[in-house]
């Protein structure tokens, strides 16, 4: 047993087969995998935009207040944590796919109940909650299908190209809202917006609908091969041999599952170096944000704090555009992650980000120049195109029988990172006199940078990378070998 995990873990640690995937898809399968997940991303971009356009105006409308806004984040995160757990377990029991069709139909309900409760705040939590968990249940599936579907090679520039589609979406319909809203004048109310959560329960209800029929799971393909050699072995085994192949031996130990139960398995994974440094970065990473963003909308839409530059649906919905087509326009960019790896980009994206925030900063001191939130929301738009592609890069770099258990660990202390941020940004506007109640999680955001940006720098692209001694050694003793 102890040499199986050894030999499991140099696997792990040598890269031997991270999308298994694309071996068992057809061309056409494959083909039309990424067709599915490019033509949907447009739509369900489209539809997620007007939640994040409308859901702060819509919640403050029924109820006032910033904390209660940012205590309902807090718990949200809660519900995402529990969201990759479930989604782990439901990868390995009905597949990628299926778990992806549970999380459509998730998303179509949540926004069904936005539609018929435009006035009672008990339902709009509950439905910001299973919006939530819905978005966490995705996650995992979505991204480990298009990477088994891509290829480790094209990961990158495949989560690109899907992702600029994605975008585009996002445009057309902040495009159109600031048209409506800056154009033609047009102001909203609670029962107006709701009329746009309903495109998206038509959206999120098509999609699952269409998933079931158009794609493969690679991992449907993957348990039946892996049943046919099981098969295969026992057959051979029944029949008397001399001698076992070296080969076949070799194969037998890379091959079997691991038999650890659920929540094992995830303490398993965290034993890997590699893991647990990734964890920590995305854990300190997600903690200062979600302080620096937990009160962010709300406090600019405060009348209080920025009297008549306070930000109505207009403003929210220019910024919001302005922050696609800049996401749209730099999205290029990831294509070059498979070439000189994910850590760098990420590093670049905080990088932007820290600029984001110190014109946010100064944004409100001087609220009469909005050129400032604007150059702010492109600084933003930048380390979210970097963000999007290496972060799905990096999280599944490695071998296909851990990927769906590394994924969703690595995931689960991101969101972890997020549990209290909403909470105590909530608490730290209400506590400290304005403006420095609104400025005090920003602050927090860049003195976290310091310890952040270094940590990026330094964190490994792959487990392989975590001890190149070892790949050392491994070439030097296959040389040996050869002469």
């Amino acid at each position: 047993m102890a040499e199986y995990l050894k030999d499991e873990e140099l696997a792990m640690k040598t890269q031997e087969d991270p999308t298994a995937g694309i071996q068992l898809l057809t061309k056409k399968e494959r083909k039309r995998n990424i067709q599915f997940l490019t033509i949907s991303a447009f739509f369900v971009s489209s539809a997620n935009i007007i939640h994040f356009i409308f859901y702060s105006l819509y919640f403050l409308e029924i109820k006032d207040s910033e904390k209660l806004f940012g205590i309902v984040a807090t718990v949200a995160s809660i519900l995402a944590v529990l969201g990759l757990i479930l989604s782990d377990f439901l990868n390995g029991f009905i597949g990628y796919k299926g778990t992806w069709v549970f999380g459509q139909i998730l998303m179509a309900v949540a926004f069904t109940v936005f539609i018929f409760t435009p006035k009672h705040i008990g339902w709009v939590i509950f439905a910001s909650l299973i919006l939530s968990l819905a978005l966490s249940i995705n996650e995992s599936p979505a991204n480990i299908i298009l990477t088994e579907t891509a290829g480790e090679k094209k990961k990158g520039a495949i989560a690109s190209l899907i992702s600029f589609f994605g975008l585009f979406g996002e445009v057309l319909i902040a495009v159109l809202i600031f048209i409506l809203t800056y154009v033609m004048r047009v102001s909203y109310t609670n029962q107006e917006r709701a009329y746009y959560y309903l495109y998206g329960a038509i959206v999120y209800s098509i999609i699952a609908i269409v998933m079931v029929a158009t794609v493969t799971d690679p991992s449907k393909k993957l348990l039946k091969e892996e049943i046919k050699t099981k098969e295969k072995k026992e057959q051979m085994a029944a029949e008397p041999k001399e001698e076992e192949p070296a080969p076949e031996k070799h194969i037998e130990k890379i091959l079997p599952q691991t038999k650890s139960n659920f929540f094992k398995g995830f303490v398993e994974t965290f034993k890997n170096k590699w893991v647990l440094k990734v964890s920590f970065a995305f854990l300190l990473d997600a903690f200062l944000w979600s302080i620096a963003m937990g009160v962010h909308w709300a406090g600019l839409q405060d009348e209080d704090l920025f009297g008549p530059y306070a930000f109505t649906d207009k403003d929210i919905s220019l910024l919001t555009m302005i922050t696609s087509l800049t996401v749209l326009l730099f999205m290029y960019f990831g294509r070059f992650i498979d070439k000189h790896g994910a850590k760098l980009f990420l590093f670049i994206s905080e990088l932007c980000g820290l600029g984001w925030v110190i014109l946010s900063i100064c944004f409100t001191f001087f609220p009469w120049f909005y050129w400032i939130m604007i150059l702010a929301r492109v600084l933003l738009g930048i380390s979210i195109s970097l963000w999007i592609p290496s972060t799905i890069a990096l999280f599944t770099n490695v071998n296909r029988e851990r990927k769906s258990k590394v994924y969703n660990s690595i995931a689960i202390f991101r969101s972890i990172g997020w549990l209290p941020g909403g909470f105590i940004a909530g608490f730290l506007y209400d506590a400290i006199p304005q403006p420095y109640g609104f400025l005090t999680p920003m602050f927090i955001l860049i003195g976290g940078m310091t310890i952040l940006l270094p940590i990026f720098f330094a964190l490994p692209n792959r487990p392989s990378d975590i001890n190149p001694s070892r790949k050392r050694e491994k070439f030097r003793n296959r040389r040996t070998l050869k002469e």
